[in-house]
C-alpha cells in the first residue's frame, strides 16, 4: 500500500509512506508508533468502516492486546489531528472506525516534496561524509544503542543523588523511537565502575553506539555531560554539556535524546519534553533509592524500600513513581510474607491494585505503572489482563526486557506459548547481559511447546542452577526420554532442598498455573524423574 499520496485531515497532512503528520507550517506532529500504524491502516481504507478486530490483527499481529490499546491509539490520533468532534476519525458503535480523508492540494504536496527533496540532499551529503569518516559499517538492521550508567562527580551530600535517573530516563525516551533498538538497562548498567574499553563493551552488548556521560549536582544546579561513541572503532561522534536547574531534569533528558537522534543522522521523531519540577525530581530520587533497597531482597531492605517509596509519594503525590514502588513491594510480599505476614492475601492484592491504578491514572504512558498492574493481575490469576498490561508496557518502552520477561508465564498459561517464546527471545536480545531467570522462563516455554532439546539448552545457559532451575531441567530431560540424566538432576535438586516433594509442590503451583494441561504435564514429568512423592 505504499506510494500513496498525502492526505489531509483538517489542518494536518498525513504521509502514508513515512507515516509523518505535519501541520500547515510543515512542522512534525508527534504521534506514537502504534497510533501511526492504526492511522496508516485506516488511511488505506478511506471512508470504510473497519472492525476493531481487523485493526488489532493488523497492528498487533504477534501479540494479544485488549480493545483498550486500540482505544488509546484512537484517542492519540484524534488529539494529534485536532478532531475532538470526530469529524474525520469516526466511531461506529458496535462496528468499528472509519476515516474521512481528502488528498492534499497539489500546491501543498509540491511544497512538501520540495522540502523532502532538500532534506534528502542534505541526508545524502551527510551520508557521504559519514561513509568517508566511519570505517566500520553498522552490522545491525537497526542501530543498537547502549546507554551506560552515568558517572557521578558530585561532592559531599550531593554525591549519589538521583542515582541512575538521568541515564534511565534517556534509555526510556530513546526506546520510543522506532529507528533504534536500545539495549536494556540491566545489561548496559552492568559495566558501572569498570575500566572496560568501549569497544569491548560494545562487543559484549552487540551495540553500534555507546552513550556515556557524567552528572554533577551542586545545590539546585545540575551539570550533565554526554558523549556519543562509535562502538566499532571508539571514535567520538558528538559531545555536549547541559546546565540546568534541578527541576529541569526531564527537559535535559529530552535534549540529550534529541541530540543523539540528530547525530545518528536519523529522522527526528521529536516528542515534547516531559514536564516536571523539583518536586517530581525529588520523587524520582526517592523512587530509585527504594528500588536499590528492594533489589537487595531481604526483609529489612523491603521495609527500607517502603520508607523510600512513601517519601516519594510525599515529595510529589502527582508523580507515579512512589505508587509503582509500593505496588511492587506488595506484589512480592504476597509470596514472601516478609513485611505483612499477618495481612490476608486478598487485602494485599487490593492495596497493590490501588497503588498501581493510582500510578496509571497519574501517567498512563509510564511503562512501569503497567508492569505493576500486570503483576497484580497475575497474582490474582487474571492472566489475560496481565498480558494486556505487560504488552502495553512493552509498547511504551520497547527496551524494557523486564516487561517482556514477566509476560512469559501468563502467556504460557493461556496457551500462547509461541508468543511467550518470541517475547523471551526478544528480551534476551535487548538484554545481552541476561539475568539467569530469563533462561528459566524460556526453557519452560520451549518445554510446553514440545521443543525440549531447546529447553534443555536454554536452562543450561545459567551459570549456576538453583532449585527451580533443576525443575525446569528435569521436565525438559524427561520430555526427551533422558531418564538417567533426569534422575541425576533430581538428586541435585534434593541436595539443595531435601524436603522437596512432588505432592507439596503440586499443591503450591496449581492455583498459579491455572492451566490444567500445563499443570498435569509438569507434575507428571517431575514424578518421572524419581523425585519423592511425599
Amino acid at each position: 500500500m505504499r506510494n500513496r499520496r498525502e492526505i489531509r485531515l483538517g489542518e494536518v497532512l498525513f504521509d502514508p509512506d513515512s507515516r509523518d503528520l505535519r501541520d500547515k507550517a510543515g512542522n512534525r506532529v508527534e504521534l506514537r508508533n502504534k497510533s501511526s500504524e492504526v492511522l496508516d491502516f485506516l488511511a488505506a481504507r478511506p471512508g470504510q468502516i473497519v472492525g476493531k478486530s481487523e485493526i488489532m490483527d493488523a497492528v498487533w499481529p504477534e501479540v494479544t492486546v485488549s480493545e483498550e490499546s486500540l482505544t488509546q491509539c484512537i484517542a492519540d490520533i484524534r488529539r494529534a489531528i485536532g478532531d475532538k468532534d470526530q469529524n474525520y476519525l469516526k466511531t461506529h458503535v458496535g462496528k468499528g472506525y472509519s476515516l474521512a480523508v481528502s488528498e492534499a492540494p497539489v500546491t501543498q504536496r509540491r511544497r512538501t516534496v520540495i522540502v523532502a527533496a532538500v532534506l534528502a540532499v542534505i541526508a545524502i551529503a551527510a551520508g557521504a561524509i559519514w561513509t568517508l569518516t566511519r570505517p566500520v559499517p553498522t552490522p545491525n538492521a537497526s542501530p543498537r544503542i547502549a546507554v551506560l550508567a552515568f558517572d557521578d562527580f558530585s561532592s559531599g551530600d550531593d554525591r549519589g543523588w538521583l542515582g541512575d535517573g538521568i541515564a534511565e530516563g534517556v534509555i526510556t525516551e530513546l526506546a520510543s523511537y522506532r529507528e533504534f533498538l536500545v539495549v536494556a538497562r540491566n545489561s548496559s548498567f552492568s559495566f558501572r565502575d569498570q575500566s572496560t574499553d568501549i569497544a569491548e563493551i560494545a562487543s559484549k552488548l552487540n551495540a553500534d553506539y555507546i552513550v556515556e556521560g557524567s552528572k554533577q549536582k551542586s545545590g539546585d544546579r545540575l551539570r550533565v555531560t554526554v558523549q556519543l561513541i562509535n562502538g566499532h572503532d571508539g571514535t567520538h561522534i558528538w559531545a555536549d554539556e547541559f546546565n540546568a536547574d534541578l527541576g529541569e531534569l526531564f527537559g535535559v533528558q529530552s535534549e540529550i535524546v534529541r541530540s543523539v537522534a540528530t547525530q545518528l543522522g536519523r529522522e527526528l521523531a521529536w516528542s515534547p519534553a516531559e514536564t516536571g519540577n523539583r518536586q517530581k525530581v525529588n520523587a524520582l530520587h526517592y523512587f530509585f533509592l527504594g528500588n536499590e533497597a528492594f533489589e537487595t531482597g531481604t526483609p529489612d531492605s523491603y521495609r527500607q524500600a517502603i520508607d523510600f517509596y512513601e517519601q516519594a509519594i510525599a515529595a510529589d503525590p502527582d508523580a507515579p513513581f512512589g505508587y509503582v514502588g509500593m505496588a511492587t513491594v506488595l506484589w512480592s510480599d504476597i509470596t514472601q510474607g516478609w513485611v505483612y505476614p499477618d495481612v490476608p492475601r486478598e487485602e494485599l492484592l487490593k492495596r497493590g491494585v490501588d497503588y498501581a491504578e493510582m500510578a496509571i491514572s497519574i501517567d498512563p504512558t509510564y511503562y512501569a505503572a503497567h508492569i505493576a498492574r500486570g503483576d497484580m493481575h497475575f497474582s490474582a490469576g487474571e492472566h489475560e489482563q496481565a498480558i494486556v498490561r505487560y504488552t502495553t508496557a512493552v509498547e511504551l518502552n520497547p527496551s524494557s526486557s523486564m516487561a517482556m520477561a514477566v509476560a512469559n508465564d501468563p502467556l504460557i498459561y493461556t496457551d500462547r506459548t509461541n508468543e511467550a517464546i518470541a517475547l523471551m527471545e526478544r528480551a534476551i536480545e535487548v538484554n545481552p547481559i541476561t539475568p539467569g531467570w530469563y533462561f528459566n522462563n524460556l526453557s519452560r516455554a520451549y518445554w510446553f511447546a514440545g521443543r525440549c532439546s531447546e529447553g534443555e539448552q536454554a536452562i543450561r545457559k545459567r551459570a549456576r542452577l538453583r532449585e527451580w532451575d533443576y525443575r525446569a531441567l528435569i521436565v525438559n530431560l524427561v520430555c526427551q526420554d533422558k531418564l538417567e540424566e533426569a534422575q541425576h538432576a533430581a538428586k541435585q535438586l534434593l541436595e539443595l532442598n531435601p524436603n522437596f516433594t512432588v505432592s507439596a509442590h503440586a499443591d503450591r503451583v496449581r492455583g498459579v498455573m491455572n492451566n490444567e494441561d500445563y499443570y498435569q504435564r509438569w507434575v507428571s514429568d517431575l514424578r518421572a524423574s524419581g523425585l519423592p512423592e511425599g
